[in-house]
């Protein structure tokens, strides 16, 4: 059996007034995460991890 490991990650800054999205999920909090795109972290880490 042959085995395939991807690692990936992903940084954003946290920010006031900005929605927090995890693993498509968008968590109640009063800071989340800032990016050019949703900003979700896990989603764009399993995505590089995947996609390289």
């Amino acid at each position: 059996m042959k085995i395939k490991v991807g690692f990936g990650f992903d940084v954003h800054q946290l920010k006031d007034n900005h929605p927090f999205y995890v693993g498509g999920v968008n968590l109640e909090h009063h800071k989340g995460a800032f990016g050019h795109s949703d900003a979700d972290v896990l989603l764009h880490a399993i995505c590089d991890a995947l996609l390289g």
